[in-house]
């Protein structure tokens, strides 16, 4: 399995290499072209001047000078042929040197305007570029016909040698490219290998590690705060698994120990059925305890995962809110508390779960019935604001301190107590109806003065069937 680094680096030089072969074939066909137009212009530049020079010398001028160009190249060969197609004169680099002619090239420059260009082959079989022109009379007949060429080897050869050059070329690039590739990736990559080490470092038992963010404000720097950033939700996340263990744990120790102080003490001597009875009912109470410290967690326990699934259908919040009140009625008229509640004149629906609905409303004023003294008063509310409907629980209690407010809603959080009051729950009420109330779309907020009083309010969207 390829490394990163290799990776990266192959890519950047195949990427490379692509870029300079088409560089260099680039190079190679705009050279080949431009060699072979100037033998073309040159070749037309020679027959035009072999033209006019022999037709001065027919009318018995003095042959004049024709410019041909600095560049111009003096072809290898030149010969006259006649207008029967028959070689008349030639001058060639050896005796057996021979361009055979071609007929419908000859047929072409009778009707050409300038001289027409071709690719031929000598009997030796070495490769040509022969312009063919015509030297007309005085009427404007054709007298005979002027071939001159020019051997293609030299250009095969330079080609070759550009060719060589340019291989040669795109390897000693591609080496230092493949060098310098890598210690560029090496460099770069150098930020993701110290997150590496720091990754490993960090354990359950490390979680206070983080790694060094770079100041280059480029994407490994954001990677590296997007990392610490996760391990600092990692390090929340066993902090309060770690204070669920013990809040948890410790929940269940005291009625645990309950249990067995009473059965300990139940079994060191015989009793009457009396006793046996009242044993019998604490065990039960604290059982009891155990069961609902067990439900809550439970409930918690999948909220978190997803697994927990609510029953919606429409629910009428007047008549649940009043069918709770009606069932606390009692407590609260045992504890001498005014119990008052206020309805919206229609009926608000909402899409939910009634008996998770109805849980939120009975914790609240379960909370209000502990913290509110003998002579104080608790309200409900429910009404419509826009497309929300809004219920309030409040009391005339101790309230609870700024200190407490922004954490009265986790887990196993009891507020401070205050004027002796005693708390028999398990710090849970809370943290269940702000996961119930937000599993329903809905918020929940607190407002409380300390020896004034404590006002919960949630929040639900408004069902329009």
């Amino acid at each position: 399995m390829l490394s990163i680094r290799r990776k990266l680096t192959l890519w950047y030089l195949t990427i490379l290499a692509i870029v300079l072969l088409g560089y260099g074939a680039a190079v190679y066909l705009y050279l080949s072209a431009s060699l072979l137009r100037l033998i073309d212009k040159s070749l037309r530049q020679q027959v035009i001047a072999f033209e006019k020079h022999l037709t001065a010398l027919e009318r018995g001028q003095e042959p004049t000078e024709t410019a041909t160009g600095r560049l111009a190249l003096a072809p290898q060969f030149v010969e006259l042929i006649g207008a029967d197609g028959t070689t008349t004169d030639i001058a060639s680099p050896s005796e057996t040197f021979h361009v055979p002619v071609n007929v419908r090239t000859l047929e072409e420059v009778r009707t050409s305007a300038e001289p027409v260009l071709e690719d031929a082959v000598t009997d030796e079989g070495k490769p040509l570029r022969v312009a063919t022109w015509r030297l007309l009379d005085e009427q404007g007949q054709i007298v005979s016909f002027i071939r001159a060429g020019y051997t293609l080897e030299e250009i095969e050869q330079v080609r070759w040698q550009v060719l060589w050059l340019l291989g040669l070329s795109l390897l000693i690039v591609l080496a230092l490219a493949g060098w310098g590739g890598r210690l560029l990736v090496d460099k770069a990559l150098r930020p993701v290998d110290r997150l590496t080490h720091t990754a490993q470092a960090i354990t359950a038992k490390n979680l206070q590690e983080r790694v060094e963010v770079p100041p280059t404000g480029d994407e490994l720097a954001r990677l590296a705060e997007t990392f610490n950033q996760m391990i600092a939700r990692l390090q929340e996340a066993f902090q309060r698994e770690h204070r669920f263990t013990e809040d948890a744990s410790h929940e269940m120790r005291t009625p645990l120990a309950v249990l067995r102080n009473e059965i300990e003490v139940a079994l060191r001597r015989d009793r009457s059925p009396e006793e046996y009875r009242t044993i019998l009912q604490r065990c039960l109470d604290q059982l009891l305890r155990l069961n609902r410290l067990t439900e809550d967690l439970l409930m918690l326990a999948r909220a978190e995962t997803s697994q927990s699934v609510l029953e919606r259908q429409p629910v009428d919040l007047n008549a649940l809110c009043e069918e709770t009140v009606q069932y606390v009625q009692p407590l609260a008229d045992e504890r001498q508390l005014m119990l008052t509640i206020k309805l919206d004149s229609t009926p608000i629906y909402v899409l939910g779960d009634a008996r998770r609905l109805k849980q939120v409303v009975m914790n609240l004023l379960d909370n209000a019935l502990k913290y509110t003294p003998a002579g104080g008063r608790i309200h409900v509310e429910v009404e419509r604001a826009g497309a929300t409907a809004v219920v309030s629980v409040s009391d005339t209690g101790c309230g609870i301190a700024p200190d407490d407010l922004p954490y009265i809603f986790e887990r196993f959080y009891r507020r401070r107590q205050k004027q002796g009051n005693k708390n028999d729950g398990f710090g849970l009420g809370l943290a269940i109806c702000r996961w119930i109330v937000e599993a329903h779309g809905g918020t929940i907020r607190v407002s409380s003065q300390p020896t004034e009083g404590t006002r919960f309010t949630f929040e639900l969207p408004l069902f329009v069937g």
